[in-house]
């Protein structure tokens, strides 16, 4: 060859450092040098197969070129120091070819594919390239050819004397033909793959947007399920714990590779900046901090704490300078329809991007989770910030891109009995990632901290939720609605799943003799069956008012004049719901889990867990003493409030973003 070019070795495949544009330059410059010869054009699924086997591996290897047509490939390029690396795919180089040959003259051949597919594509080929040489093609048995048979097909080939073969048989069978026939034909051999299906048109090509978001395999899976499916489950997902087993894991060891191979270390990228007093918080090269949010279902939205506390974290980390883009998963907002108009738009500063998700709840927080993370290790972010457990799963796949990875665990999600055991091991697994893997883990009570202290060896931060000190509403709107005065119910606001515990509240209810009503706000979390429950135990007293999600002047109403709060919850991660209520001054009835005795102190009325008994009697002894009630309300708020503050819990959030990454 009259020049080497410079290659990066994964997983023992060695890729060439190269794009789309200095792939065509080369190519122009050096194909009297490439024929005979012959061009891989290598993805995660032929990089695992040739590090699974040897043989292929070697076949690999011995390519004049081998470019890298999957993105994940150019990514782990990029991420070791070249900047100038690009995804040329099989598919996309034939027409930069094409293109070429016009004005140069070169021939093509075509090896491969069905019979009735090549028709298509010559037909295809002569409407788009009417000066492009089409020297031949042909289509062979799916049986293996006879020796006898071979040499008759490369005499065909060298006959008709094409400067390009592409070669369409599909990984690895194309790669070990032309490693087969190097030496043995006149021109350079480029494996395609299905770029004969996709340029006749029998095979439609995934759009742009799902190729640059690396889920074109997801595309792909979807026309031919039975074929494909197993292979991308396997590959893709071994590609990755491939990359961590040979240690492939950060800045050092890359660097050593390149530094190996090409004489010089290279550098990743510069560090992120210490934020100093009055500075915006400052990223790569000293533009602002850039930062992704993973994990919640949505913003804006109230369906849970995790979305709150996203929230609040952004709008206020975008205040300070920050850029902070929140992955929204698609689906309705349960706040209302104005809400769904916010896709692809901004929010108070945030930009929100919309990750398309499967309706079912077994698949859902997992696709999403995977799609969010493959979409962000494109966005240029210094920090990912994801949030619970389930999400977690995903954060050692940036984490391996040197990005500055950060996990919120907002409870034990695993504990939550509206899992089923497959779910609350791939809670586990993502909890277990997120110990051992984060550059960063924040829990948000002493008591989870103890936990991973205890059972992962885990030194984690103690970052609590914060809360706003609000302003008190008349009812209003609520009296309008519901016909609820001041004083007038009990109010339960939360998620109703089994873990919250309103089943034990509405039994407790229904034995009181009060006047009082029980407000009952939340919306389900894929706890159907639940839900269907609580709607039947609801229906037998006329005293409860279930309401769904509340949000806005609603929301402010229901807490402001509430005689009661009651949690009932058997686990908590953090309930925001219970800093809100006693931020409005409220008394508040609670579990006594560690979790809630913790926020609350001696400010809130403590009754034993899952005990129906004695909520009743708690709930009774504050009926029928309104000064006890009184005397509670005139010290949360100010306690609460004093206690926990949005304003500390960014400035602290913010600092582990810019820690040296473990």
């Amino acid at each position: 060859m009259a020049e080497e070019l410079k290659y990066f070795s994964i997983l023992g495949t060695d890729i060439n450092i190269i794009n789309m544009d200095k792939t065509v330059a080369y190519m122009r410059e050096h194909l009297e040098d490439l024929k005979g010869h012959y061009v891989c054009v290598s993805n995660v699924h032929t990089t695992v197969t040739a590090y699974r086997d040897p043989e292929y591996r070697e076949v690999q290897n011995k390519a004049a070129l081998n470019i890298p047509d999957g993105k994940p490939l150019s990514i782990v390029q990029r991420r070791a120091g070249m900047p100038d690396v690009g995804r040329v795919p099989g598919p996309d180089l034939m027409p930069e070819i094409f293109r070429l040959s016009e004005k140069e003259g070169y021939s093509h051949y075509f090896y491969g594919s069905k019979p009735e597919t090549l028709e298509a594509l010559k037909k295809k080929l002569i409407e788009q390239y009417p000066y492009l040489k089409i020297a031949g093609m042909y289509s062979p048995p799916f049986r293996p050819v006879t020796e006898e048979e071979d040499k008759a097909i490369i005499q065909n080939i060298n006959e008709a004397k094409p400067d390009f073969i592409w070669v369409g048989l599909g990984a690895p069978k194309q790669e070990k033909w032309m490693a087969a026939h190097d030496g043995k034909v006149s021109g350079v051999m480029i494996g395609v793959g299905a770029g004969f299906d996709f340029h006749a048109g029998t095979i439609k090509r995934a759009p742009v947007w799902m190729q640059e978001w690396c889920m074109e395999w997801l595309f792909r899976i979807g026309q031919d399920p039975k074929r494909l499916l197993p292979r991308y489950l396997d590959t893709n997902f071994s590609f990755v714990i491939d990359l961590f087993k040979e240690g492939l894991k950060g800045k050092g060891n890359i660097d050593s590779i390149n530094k190996k191979r090409y004489g010089e270390k290279t550098s990743t990228g510069d560090e992120i900046c210490v934020k100093k007093p009055g500075q915006v918080p400052a990223g790569k090269n000293g533009r602002p901090l850039k930062v992704a949010m993973i994990g919640h279902k949505r913003i804006p939205s109230r369906e849970g704490g995790v979305e709150i506390v996203v929230d609040e974290l952004s709008t206020r980390m975008v205040d300070l300078g920050c850029q902070v883009d929140a992955y929204n998963r698609y689906g309705k907002h349960t706040a209302g329809k104005k809400f769904d108009q916010r896709r692809g738009k901004y929010y108070h500063g945030i930009r929100l991007i919309t990750i398309p998700t499967p309706k079912s709840s077994a698949l859902n927080a997992i696709v999403y989770s995977f799609l969010a993370t493959i979409r962000a290790l494109f966005g240029g972010y210094d920090v990912i910030h994801y949030h619970a457990e389930g999400p977690c799963t995903m954060l050692r796949i940036p984490k391996f891109f040197g990005i500055h990875v950060v996990a919120t665990i907002h409870g034990l999600d695993w504990q939550r009995s509206k899992w089923g055991n497959f779910a609350s091991r791939v809670l586990k697994f993502g909890e277990r990632t997120a110990a051992l893997n984060a550059d960063e883990v924040i829990v948000l009570s002493k008591n989870m901290q103890d936990y991973f202290k205890k059972v992962y060896d885990t030194d984690t931060h103690y970052i609590p939720n914060g809360i706003c000190r609000p302003e008190l509403k008349k009812a209003e709107l609520i009296k309008k609605q519901y016909g609820l005065e001041k004083d007038g119910y009990i109010l339960f606001l939360a998620r109703i799943v089994p873990e919250k515990g309103l089943h034990y509240l509405i039994e407790a209810f229904q034995q009181l003799n009060t006047d009082k009503k029980l407000v009952i706000a939340g919306g389900s979390s894929h706890s159907h069956e639940y839900m269907d429950k609580i709607r039947k135990m609801a229906s037998e007293d006329n005293r409860i008012i279930m309401t769904d999600f509340v949000h806005g002047q609603c929301l402010e109403e229901l807490y402001s004049n509430a005689y009661l709060f009651v949690l009932p919850s058997d686990v908590e991660g953090m309930a925001l719901s219970l800093l809100e209520a006693m931020s409005y001054g409220n008394c508040c009835v609670v579990s006594d889990i560690e979790e809630n005795m913790e926020v609350v102190g001696r400010n809130a009325v403590p009754f034993h867990k899952s005990d129906v008994s004695d909520l009743k009697n708690r709930l009774e002894e504050l009926l029928l003493n309104p000064r006890q009630v009184k005397a509670y309300q005139e010290t949360s708020q100010e306690y609460i409030c004093n206690k926990y503050n949005w304003d500390y819990v960014v400035n602290e959030t913010l600092k582990l973003y810019q820690t040296p990454a473990r």
